[in-house]
């Protein structure tokens, strides 16, 4: 059993919809390696499907920080955790990831992606490609809509947001093996939002649809052997 941890940081909207940056942490969890008696392998570094745990992390929303939230109140950070799998061969590799959130929003949000795989040298690996992600009425009521007291009090127009899909875009993750077991990773990406979530007054008044990010992080593969 191998399974890789650590931690990074991510360059990113301070709120969904916003045109103003900060930085918030980076979890990095993977399930990397599996061998099961009389069943096989599973995962790997180049070959073959993994599954594992995925989470996220999304930050305070603090009505006082930005002149766009004026009136909308304080949402409470929010720590994401699900499952991702994965199946990735040779030369290209595909994902989908589903997580609950928890503090800030209760509801549940996805993201699916195909992508291609490079590797320069033995020690890089690239993997970029066009991504969608989604999410429940939870988390878009949450973030997107203005309910008539909050629009009393910001001046934006009442907004059911719904729910549906959130963003598409393309991200680019590389990753440099610095020794046998510690990894560096570099992430970039840009989303556009679209349906409920890019017609929120939230984000049409004073926010942007085109949202970028950019991170740096650390891990460590632990490595276990259950039937020894």
């Amino acid at each position: 059993l191998s399974i890789r941890v650590g931690i990074g940081g991510l360059y990113q909207p301070d709120y969904s919809g916003s045109n103003d940056y900060e930085v918030v942490p980076w979890p990095i969890v993977s399930l990397e390696y599996l061998r099961l008696p009389g069943l096989g392998d599973f995962g790997g570094r180049t070959v073959g499907f993994t599954i594992g745990p995925s989470f996220g992390f999304v930050g305070e929303r603090d009505q006082t920080s930005n002149a766009a939230l004026n009136g909308l109140g304080d949402v409470d950070a929010a720590f994401e955790a699900g499952i991702k799998a994965a199946y990735e061969v040779n030369y290209w590799g595909a994902y989908a990831a589903v997580r609950r959130g928890f503090g800030g929003y209760d509801g549940f949000v996805g993201e699916a992606a195909l992508y291609a795989v490079w590797r320069p040298t033995d020690v890089w690996v690239v993997r970029a490609g066009p991504n969608v992600s989604f999410a429940d009425s939870d988390y878009f009521n949450t973030y997107y809509s203005v309910t008539p007291g909050q629009s009393a009090a910001s001046g934006l127009a009442a907004y059911s947001a719904g729910s549906g899909f959130k963003t598409v875009g393309l991200q680019a993750n590389a990753v440099y093996s610095w020794t046998d077991k510690v990894d560096l990773h570099f992430r970039a990406g840009y989303e556009r939002l679209v349906g409920g979530a890019a017609d929120s007054p939230i984000v049409t008044t004073a926010g942007s649809r085109d949202q970028f990010t950019a991170g740096i992080g650390i891990s460590y593969r632990l490595d276990l052997d259950l039937f020894d």
